[in-house]
């Protein structure tokens, strides 16, 4: 199912997802993102954009900061090297649907989509435009390049964080520990608004 991403990611570090892991999500997460941990596994893909995580690493943080009504599980499978997170959600409201979000961290909006893991891991996350626009993530080559690869407890972040007024910069951007990074931005942050595509 995940053949070109795989193709993709040849050199990419990862582990495999045990039969203990998958266990505590087979009755919530849907067979697609099963799939993924089976094919992919968790680890650093797409040249240290993107990481395929635990749920569990990321679930205090989604569960304070992202929590809906209608959010019958909120599962965290993906954090970018800005420490943006992706997160499936099973809604109970039938009109939006089951869906995935994009808590851009750095800007505290979200956005809403589909949840078809194929077209986001076969195609969206390969597409420059998507990059750029939908997930602001095309400075992400010139900072690798200027600050070198991250750790696994890391990320690239604005210093200080743009929701307290930080410039955004490239000079501002440093190396940070991620879950302190995220925590802070969110606090202030507060409410994620949602994305509005100008």
């Amino acid at each position: 199912m995940y053949e070109r991403f795989l193709s993709q990611n040849m050199e990419c570090k990862r582990q495999v997802a045990d039969d203990a892991f998958l266990a505590k999500y087979v009755d919530i997460a849907p067979k697609e993102l099963i799939a993924l941990w089976q094919e992919a596994g968790l680890g650093i893909f797409c040249n240290g954009l993107f990481r395929i995580v635990n749920p569990a690493d990321y679930q205090e943080f989604v569960n304070q900061y992202y929590q809906r009504e209608y959010n019958e599980a909120a599962i965290p499978f993906m954090v970018t090297a800005f420490g943006d997170l992706f997160v499936y959600i099973k809604s109970s409201q039938k009109q939006l649907g089951n869906h995935i979000v994009f808590l851009n961290i750095r800007y505290g909006t979200f956005q809403i989509f589909t949840d078809n893991f194929n077209l986001l891991f076969n195609i969206l996350l390969f597409k420059n435009d998507s990059l750029e626009f939908r997930y602001k993530l095309g400075l992400y080559p010139r900072i690798k390049e200027k600050l070198g690869a991250l750790q696994g407890d890391e990320c690239f972040g604005y210093v200080p964080v743009l929701s307290t007024g930080g410039e955004e910069t490239d000079e501002h951007i440093q190396v940070v520990k991620i879950f302190p990074y995220i925590n802070m931005a969110a606090q202030f942050i507060g409410e994620f608004e949602r994305f509005e595509a100008r």
